[in-house]
Formats: C-alpha cells, sequence, structure tokens
C-alpha cells in the first residue's frame, strides 16, 4: 500500500463486500453503503434462497423415492409454510455474518442510499463523503419483458416468497433462473409449464448437459415447450392465461395459477446520480467501463452484476477482489473469468468450466471428450442416480484439460475439481494417476482420465 485511500463501496453483495474487506484489510479507509439489505442480491433473491428452496425439493424427491431404498414413507408432504420458514432462517443466519466479516476488516457500515454528489464525492444520509475511489456494486434486478400484461406476472423475487404454493405455475424463459425455478415448484408438487422461446432452454450449455436437465424435469410431471413466443398475458377466473405462437405461426394459449417471468436482469443503476460523478452509460442504460472495470471517471469502479458481465456469485467476488487490487496498487488488474465453473441447479444440476466439445470445434482446436456414464459409478448405483455424465474435454496434441462437462448429483464440486485441473495444467494421464475414493462421483474424473 502505497498510501491510505478513501474508498466508498456501493453496495453489499458478493462484489462490494470481497471489495470492500480487501480494501479494509490492506489498510485502507473504507466506507460500505447498503440501501437494501446487507447481502445483495445473492443473499436475498437469489442464490442462498433459491438453494435453500431447492433444497426442500431435494427433500421432498428423496421422501418420494424412499420406497426402493427400504424406507417407507407414507402421507409425507409439503408444508410450504415451513419451507419459507426454513428459507428464512438459512438467510438470516448466513447474512447475519456479513456486518462481522466487513467489520472485521476494518470497514465501515452504513445502510442508506448513496448518491454520487460530485466526481470525487456521494451523499450518505445527509452526510456527504468525499472519495479517492468508488465501487459501483449495487447488483440487479429481475425485468419484465415488453409482453401485454406482464404486470400481471410474478418476477423470481417474487416466487421465492409466494405466500401460498402454487397449484399451477407457468414460467416464461429457457435460462438458469426459469430452469432452476420449474425444478423447485415441480419438486414441490406444483403443475409445472416452461415456455422456452428458443429450440431448446439452457442454450448457453453443452447440448446433452441440456436434454439431461429437460428430462429431469419431464420426470417430475413437467412439460417444457419450445419454440414458443408468448404474445400476452391476461386475467381469469382462478389465475392467468397466456396467449403464446409457436415456431410455425400457430396460435394458442395456456393457463395457470401464477405466471413467472424468468427473462433475465439488468444492472441496477437508478438513483446514484450518475451524471454528477461523469460516469457514462451506453444506449442500453449499461455502464461504459474500461477491461479493468473503470468507468469513464477514473475514479469509479463497478463490479458484480451492475458491471453488465457475468451475473454469478463467484464471478463478482473475483471482480470485487481485482478492483481492490487494483485500487491498492496504483496499477489495473484485470479479473480471469476464462476458468470460472458455472452450475445450473437444476434436476439434476448441470455444470461446466471452460470450453465444450462443439466451442472447441469453433475455436478449431483438435479436442478428445472423454465421457463417463454415470452408470459406471459405484456411488450413483448406490443412489438411484445413473443418469447423469461427466465428461472432460483434452486438447489433443497434449492431453491437457480445456474444459469439462458434468450432470449429476455432485456436479457443483466434480465442475470445481475439473477447474483446479485446468488452472494447474493437469492432463489426462495425470488424472488417471490421482487415486480417487471408492465408491464416489469424483470417480469419474479418474477414469475420463483413462
Amino acid at each position: 500500500m502505497a498510501e491510505k485511500l478513501k474508498v466508498v463501496v456501493i453496495g453489499s453483495g458478493a462484489a462490494g463486500l470481497s471489495c470492500a474487506r480487501t480494501l479494509g484489510r490492506a489498510g485502507h479507509e473504507v466506507t460500505m453503503v447498503e440501501r437494501d439489505r446487507l447481502g445483495g442480491t445473492c443473499m436475498w433473491r437469489g442464490c442462498i434462497p433459491k438453494k435453500s428452496l431447492f433444497h426442500t425439493g431435494e427433500v421432498m424427491r428423496t421422501v418420494a423415492g424412499a420406497e426402493q431404498f427400504g424406507v417407507l414413507t407414507q402421507g409425507a408432504h409439503v408444508d410450504w409454510q415451513g419451507a419459507l420458514a426454513w428459507k428464512w432462517h438459512v438467510q438470516e443466519t448466513y447474512a447475519g455474518d456479513q456486518r462481522g466479516l466487513a467489520e472485521a476488516a476494518g470497514v465501515r457500515v452504513i445502510e442508506a442510499d448513496a448518491r454520487f454528489a460530485a466526481e470525487d464525492a456521494v451523499e450518505v444520509a445527509g452526510e456527504r463523503i468525499a472519495f479517492d475511489h468508488a465501487v459501483i456494486a449495487t447488483g440487479s434486478h429481475a425485468v419484465r419483458p415488453p409482453i401485454l400484461g406482464a404486470q400481471l406476472a410474478d418476477t423470481s423475487d417474487d416466487a421465492l416468497r409466494y405466500p401460498e404454493l402454487p397449484s399451477s405455475l407457468i414460467i416464461v424463459g429457457g435460462g438458469f433462473i426459469a430452469m432452476e425455478m420449474a425444478g423447485i415448484f415441480a419438486s414441490l408438487g406444483t403443475t409445472v409449464t416452461v415456455l422456452v422461446r428458443d429450440e431448446r432452454p439452457l442454450e448457453m450449455l453443452d447440448d446433452e448437459l441440456a436434454r439431461i436437465a429437460t428430462h429431469g424435469l419431464e420426470s417430475l410431471g413437467a412439460r417444457v415447450v419450445t419454440s414458443t413466443t408468448v404474445t400476452a398475458i391476461t386475467s381469469e377466473a382462478g389465475g392467468l392465461r397466456v396467449a403464446v405462437t409457436d415456431g410455425a405461426g400457430h396460435v394458442g394459449a395456456l393457463s395457470a395459477e401464477r405466471v413467472l417471468l424468468a427473462t433475465g436482469r439488468v444492472p441496477t443503476l437508478e438513483d446514484l446520480g450518475l451524471d454528477a460523478a461523469a460516469v457514462a452509460v451506453d444506449q442500453g442504460g449499461r455502464l461504459v467501463l474500461d477491461e479493468y472495470s473503470r468507468t469513464t471517471n477514473p475514479r469509479v469502479w463497478a463490479v458484480g452484476d451492475a458491471a453488465g458481465g457475468m451475473m454469478q456469485t463467484p464471478v463478482a467476488s473475483l471482480e470485487g477482489r481485482a478492483v481492490a487490487a487494483s485500487i491498492d496498487s496504483g496499477s489495473p488488474v484485470h479479473a480471469d473469468c476464462r476458468n470460472v465453473p458455472v452450475t445450473c441447479f437444476t434436476v439434476p444440476p448441470v455444470a461446466t468450466v471452460g470450453l465444450s466439445e462443439a466451442a472447441a470445434q469453433a475455436k478449431g482446436i483438435d479436442a478428445h471428450v472423454h465421457r463417463v456414464g454415470f452408470d459406471e459409478l459405484g456411488q450413483a448405483v448406490v443412489e438411484a442416480e445413473t443418469g447423469g455424465v461427466f465428461k472432460l474435454i483434452t486438447a489433443a496434441e497434449s492431453d491437457v484439460v480445456i474444459g469439462a462437462q458434468c450432470a449429476g448429483p455432485a456436479a457443483a464440486d466434480m465442475i470445481y475439481a475439473a477447474a483446479v485441473a485446468m488452472i494447474g495444467g493437469v492432463t489426462a494421464p495425470q488424472l488417471v494417476r490421482l487415486v480417487a475414493v471408492h465408491p464416489s462421483y469424483a470417480e469419474a474424473m479418474h477414469y475420463a482420465g483413462w
């Protein structure tokens, strides 16, 4: 640290907290301001509440299939209020650590609105705070598409706190949020229909992963309707009616108690006074940033969802640390997101890191695909989870790992191990020499090296 700097971080989510703590521990004078609740999007409207309800659904699926393992569970049913109570307990418990983590690093925490008053100052609860650097980490919010009657539908924020479990639900969208929400509610007994505009859901993932995730949903009784455009949403007795047009131009309609629009999120930048700070936005309303996450005001940076890049909590934390390093060192540091593992918590979860086979081919890379079906894994046979797959992608010339994809119960953990292998430049033959626990899902990576 060349000198002690005054830094204001606006937002306390994964990006803001990681940035503030890193700078605080480095000895800088850091103020973190949060207008809503400490913890940000992930804590209150994203990962944590969603994963809590996912786990409730997971328990229900286990109970529903328990008889094949010799366990009788007659009368088991979903208590939605109990599920919500557990979700809130998880959130409150986890959120309680956020202030302590920040303050332990020497960060001053203020719960109030922050607005830029000048190129080097913010206004917070009537106090003008001057800064050497400011970091915008205000997260994102769900967006409603321009569909007639869209205001009648819910967003993912609403779905995580429904007062009652809906009997039927139409989900509009084919991305991560749509498919995760579909799995949650289908697992809990809701009749779910997913309307996907594209030819298949999860377009950003490997074809096989998308097929497995779709089959998993359908096995729960959900419908996944592709190549379908929603044209209007209207009220009717007992719920909502959704007008649709399919890929051939045929018009139709579906009905459900509730409709959930899972059509994306946008950075939350309202009421920040960006003009006063000389911070520019593009025609789409997104911040204009350089490769180091710096805005048009060299004193002001943006990280996490607010920066408009990959809206993933691990990426937000990585960007927060990178900007903190840039501020602390006085030299710009780039956040390397090339090998960030990503998991979609569908049924089963699907995960990816690095290049898929198709992506490698598109880049002109000669690659080998090492595929291991979960029916080859003792642990998967024991748990009756043999429909999964693990695929390791290696460069043909060197056998170095350049990517991996996984579908199955342990996908999130296995893909992290694959990311470690990528960062370490590990080859397939080296994975063979790595002895895996037996039986375990980790054996898939060992077998993939053969």
